[in-house]
C-alpha cells in the first residue's frame, strides 16, 4: 500500500521508542519513503512528536524551532548521572527538611530566561562526537551554559518528596537539568522523574493520534482524518495566484503578482485552490516559489 500524500501527524509516542522507531512505523505504515520527526524524544519520553510526510518534511526546521510544553515530576532526595530516573545514583539525602512554600518559590524562580549547562548524557556535540558517548568513556568534558526560556510554569500537585509541574519553553530546554538545577539552588539532591511532552509548536496531546489508530485508519483508507495541511500547523500570510500562471510557477519560474506592502519574504502561494508551494518577492510585480509543495 502507497499513499501519497503531504502533511503532518501529530503522533502520541509511548514510551520504550525512540523517535526513529515511530519513523520507521509510520514508513512502514504509509508506504512512503519520505517521513521524519520533527524534535526528538528519548524512548522514556510520551508525548507528542510531530511527524511530516511527503514534502512537508521541508517544514521540520520550523517545526523544531517552536515551543514545547511539558509535564514533568522532580523527585527530591536523590541525584543521578543523568539527571533523571534511569541513571546511576550519584547523591542521596534522607533527612531532608522538604518545605512547600520553599519549594514552590524555588520552582517559581525558574521563570524567564535561565543558562542551562547540558547534561553529560545528551547528543549534544563536542569535537565531533556526542556528549554520552565521553560520558559512556568516564571522560569528563567542560560544557559551556546555553540559555533557555521558560515562558509559563505551574506546579500541578506537591506530594512530598516529588512535585509535579506544566513547563512551556523554549527549543532545547532540558528538563532533565531544570529538575537538577532546582534541587541544587533549594539545597536538596533531585532528579526528573515521568516527562510528557503535551504540545509542541501547537500541536496539543489531547489530539495526538496513537499508533494503533494510525495503522487502523491506514488499512480502513481514512488517513486525513489525522494528516493535518502544513498551513494549519504553520501560519504564514497568504498570496493567490491566477490559474493561468500555474504551469510557470509549478516548474519554479517567477510570474506576475501583485504583494501586499505588509508581506514578509515568506509566504504560503496558492493556484488552482490549491497550496503549491511557499514564495518570496522577487520585484514589486514579480513572485517565485523558493519551496515546492506538490
Amino acid at each position: 500500500m502507497v499513499i501519497m500524500m503531504n502533511g503532518i501527524l501529530n503522533i502520541l509516542k509511548p514510551t520504550g521508542m525512540s523517535s526513529h522507531d515511530v519513523v520507521s512505523f509510520v514508513r512502514k505504515t504509509l508506504g512512503i519513503k519520505k517521513i521524519g520527526h520533527a524534535g526528538t524524544l528519548d524512548p522514556n519520553v510520551a508525548g507528542v512528536l510531530p511527524i511530516c510526510i511527503g514534502k512537508a518534511t521541508k517544514f521540520s526546521d520550523i517545526l523544531i524551532n517552536g515551543d514545547k510544553e511539558y509535564i514533568c515530576e522532580i523527585k527530591f532526595g536523590q541525584s543521578t548521572d543523568t539527571q533523571d530516573m534511569y541513571g546511576n545514583i550519584t547523591k542521596v539525602s534522607e533527612n531532608f527538611n522538604f518545605d512547600k512554600e520553599e519549594i514552590t518559590k524555588v520552582i517559581n524562580s525558574f521563570k524567564g530566561i535561565i543558562y542551562q549547562i547540558p547534561p553529560a548524557y545528551s547528543a549534544v556535540k563536542f569535537n565531533g562526537k556526542k556528549l554520552y558517548e565521553y560520558a559512556r568513556q568516564d571522560i569528563v568534558i567542560e560544557k559551556e551554559a546555553r540559555q533557555a526560556h521558560i515562558k509559563s510554569l505551574k506546579i500541578l500537585r506537591i506530594n512530598a518528596p516529588n512535585v509535579l509541574f506544566k513547563v512551556k519553553c523554549s527549543k532545547g530546554t532540558y528538563m532533565r537539568t531544570l529538575c537538577h538545577d532546582i534541587g541544587k539552588k533549594i539545597g536538596i539532591p533531585a532528579h526528573m522523574g515521568i516527562l510528557i511532552r503535551t504540545e509542541a509548536k501547537g500541536l496539543k496531546i489531547e489530539n495526538s493520534v496513537t499508533l494503533e489508530n494510525l495503522n487502523y485508519l491506514a488499512q480502513i483508507k481514512r488517513l486525513e482524518e489525522c494528516v493535518i495541511p502544513v498551513d494549519i500547523v504553520v501560519p504564514m500570510k497568504k498570496v493567490v495566484v491566477n490559474e493561468k500562471y500555474y504551469d510557470k510557477l509549478i516548474v519554479g519560474n517567477e510570474v506576475c503578482c501583485k504583494i501586499k506592502d505588509d508581506f514578509s519574504e515568506n509566504f504560503y502561494v496558492y493556484c488552482k485552490d490549491m497550496l503549491i508551494g511557499i514564495g518570496h518577492i522577487v520585484d514589486e510585480k514579480h513572485i517565485k516559489i523558493n519551496k515546492m509543495l506538490i
